[in-house]
């Protein structure tokens, strides 16, 4: 099962157990619900009965019965005219029709929820309503506006003194944990997840504890702690079993599969995958049957299933073109490569990899797509900002005193100025005429260095442009003509060792083999590192997330990237610019600073953007620095001047260095 649609599954879960009541309670059988809602005089007791039975079916995963009985409870609430019932009984339709993958009816039903604040203010409602809505945009991957239903949800939470409303406080702390562990930011997303687990008394608390125990034991198993990892699946698992939900169930077996594939269980993770797969069927949702029978399809064929893997293979490619799960149609795609090299079928082999690279590609530009605002970095923002406030106000108090202490000099201080002018005036007066011609010789000099200026930004904009295109014209041919070359020299050297059998013993063909890959791939390095393409097809964003993230992939170094600001792009040129100005701070601090973390932080409040880029690392002496111009930091100046931006650097001995920019942008938003 792909990260991807694990995360859009626990997004989806999250809203289903959204509760819309504070207090627990026992849901009656179906037949005495069904009879109180047929009597012949319907009333508020019909609709609470069918609004019971609603959620009796939702909270079992039935959403097909869930839908029916939804409907029914809003024609009946709205013809009692019970706005506070038909309010609630639209928040359901929206979360059953989340459910049913039908995000454009779940929106409408939600935003007429929404519609009732005004008149009902019922704050537990318009939490849940936020909620709500926050994961249907993470579902979409609209995670920017995700963010912000889930930051207007938590204010109302901290500003409301109900203990039903407070109680859904672990909701929020689960969408922040899940968060974080779509950046992989796994440390900081297991935090907030073991902190939901410390709350307790809330609505829905088995079936929120089993979600967080899963989401634990994912991120564990995603840093390689697998003990740890299985202790939280055996505590999802013993939550499960006071549930009655087969979409929680299905996303059980689901982790119970990964975590027996991680140890090496085959024999367990293939049972596991095939009971997730014939749960998936049953709740008719397109997105958990693509993502079960992926998982499947991957363990038969590591069991030597064939046939049964082609056959998932197929089903998960159908399903995911439809829904535009690309990531999953290329996992499904790279299944049947494996399968046809098992059978000898190297035509297909290489058919079925081109079709996996186009599908792996798809999946990786809609990952950079998303503009994921941290909801961990909007608290500390927004901290900093109240820290910045409070320091604000101290200061003022301050200079208060200080002016109340003063007013008792001051006419001594008028009396004293007065004397003071008169003898400048008459001292003035004779320095006037030189003084004139000092200011006259200034001003002449300041002309001097603005066109000196004008000119050195001129010649730094054409070598820097210079450099940018002779950059983009070696990746492309390097990318376009070696690249090429590459996979046509692999491709007959498989051919040649598929026709030659006897080769595959040959140490010098498996050297040949395994230097032409190495090459192939440094190749590709360079040509990334030279002109990224996402930085031109994508923007600034997304090469700054793939730049952290292939940097902390090596794990000598963890890069954390923070932006607030930047929904629309800059101009390519400013973008290129900026992005060459990180790529270097970054390799400076790889090279010099001998550092274990480091956070690069883009900010953009109205016409200025400021940019931060900090490590932990050994610091050095700045002054010294300047004196020996070092060529890194020389280009850095250079950039951030001829963006016409301040530069300031603050470095301590052991401690890190701190690297400030301030950028004005224009009323377009360039700089």
């Amino acid at each position: 099962m792909s990260a991807k649609v694990r995360y859009l599954i626990l997004a989806m879960f999250a809203v289903i157990f959204s509760p819309v009541s504070g207090q627990n309670f026992s849901v009656p059988y179906t037949d005495s619900l069904l009879k109180i809602f047929n009597k012949p005089q319907q009333d508020s007791t019909s609709a609470q009965a069918i609004m019971l039975l609603q959620r009796y079916y939702f909270e079992r995963g039935q959403y097909d019965s869930s839908l029916k009985y939804a409907r029914q409870a809003v024609g009946l609430t709205k013809r009692l005219l019970l706005q506070k019932q038909t309010a609630r009984a639209y928040y359901n339709m929206g979360m059953t029709y989340t459910n049913l993958a039908n995000y454009d009816s779940a929106r409408f039903y939600l935003d007429t929820t929404f519609d009732y604040w005004p008149v009902l203010r019922d704050t537990l409602l318009q939490v849940s309503a936020l909620h709500a809505m926050g994961i249907l945009n993470n579902y979409q991957s609209d995670y920017s506006t995700a963010v912000e239903y889930l930051l207007e949800a938590e204010e109302l939470i901290n500003q409301s003194g109900s203990p039903d409303v407070r109680k859904l406080f672990p909701q929020i702390l689960n969408s922040l944990s899940r968060n974080l562990n779509q950046q992989k930011q796994y440390d900081r997303g297991i935090a907030y997840a073991r902190k939901a687990l410390g709350i307790t008394g809330f609505a829905s608390e088995n079936r929120y504890r089993t979600i967080l125990h899963l989401e634990l034991a994912h991120a564990l198993l995603q840093i390689g702690d697998l003990q740890l990892s299985k202790t939280h699946l055996d505590s999802a698992r013993s939550y499960n079993r006071t549930l009655d939900n087969i979409v929680i169930t299905n996303f059980v077996y689901t982790n119970e599969g990964n975590y027996y594939q991680a140890i090496g269980d085959m024999t367990k993770a293939l049972s596991a995958y095939r009971e997730a797969y014939r749960l998936s069927k049953q709740t008719n949702n397109d997105y958990l049957i693509a993502s079960a029978a992926n998982s499947l399809a991957n363990a038969c064929y590591l069991t030597g299933r064939y046939d049964e893997a082609h056959q998932l293979a197929n089903e998960v490619i159908t399903l995911g073109k439809r829904l535009k799960q690309y990531e999953e149609i290329a996992g499904a795609y790279d299944v049947l490569r494996h399968i046809s090299v098992s059978r000898g079928d190297y035509r297909s082999a290489l058919e079925y990899a081109e079709k996996n690279k186009v599908y792996a590609d798809s999946s990786t530009n809609s990952e950079t797509q998303k503009k994921i605002l941290s909801l961990e970095s909007r608290y500390r923002h927004q901290k900093r900002e109240q820290e910045l406030a409070t320091l604000k106000s101290v200061n003022a108090e301050r200079e208060l005193e200080v002016v109340r202490k003063n007013r008792m000099f001051l006419v001594l201080g008028i009396s004293s100025v007065a004397l003071i002018v008169i003898l400048i005036v008459f001292v003035g007066y004779s320095k006037q005429k030189q003084t004139v011609a000092e200011k006259e010789r200034k001003i002449q000099e300041n002309r001097v260095k603005f066109l000196e200026n004008q000119q050195r930004l001129v010649s730094m904009q054409a070598m820097i442009n210079g450099q940018e295109t002779e950059r983009t014209r070696i990746a492309r041919d390097l990318h376009d003509g070696l690249g090429g070359m590459f996979s046509t020299i692999k491709m007959y050297m498989s051919t040649l060792e598929h026709e030659q059998p006897g080769l595959q013993q040959h140490d010098l063909f498996r050297k040949s083999y395994a230097l032409v890959d190495n090459t192939a791939e440094e190749m590709r390095r360079i040509a990334h590192n030279m002109m990224p393409e996402v930085l031109m097809k994508l923007g600034l964003v997304n090469a700054l997330q793939d730049l952290c993230m292939s940097i902390s992939a090596g794990k000598l170094l963890k890069v954390s990237l923070e932006i607030h600001g930047l929904e629309q792009r800059l101009s390519s040129s400013t973008e290129v610019m900026l992005f060459r100005i990180v790529q270097e701070l970054l390799n400076n601090i790889i090279k010099h600073a001998h550092a274990t973390e480091a956070i690069i932080q883009f900010i953009r409040e109205g016409n200025r953007l400021s940019v931060m880029v900090e490590d932990n690392g050994r610091g050095f002496d700045t002054e010294r620095a300047d004196k020996a111009k070092q060529a890194g930091l020389e280009t850095i100046e250079n950039r951030v001047a001829y963006l016409n931006g301040k530069l300031s650097i603050d470095s301590q001995k052991d401690v890190g260095t701190t690297v400030m920019m301030d950028f004005l942008l224009n009323e377009h938003g360039d700089i």
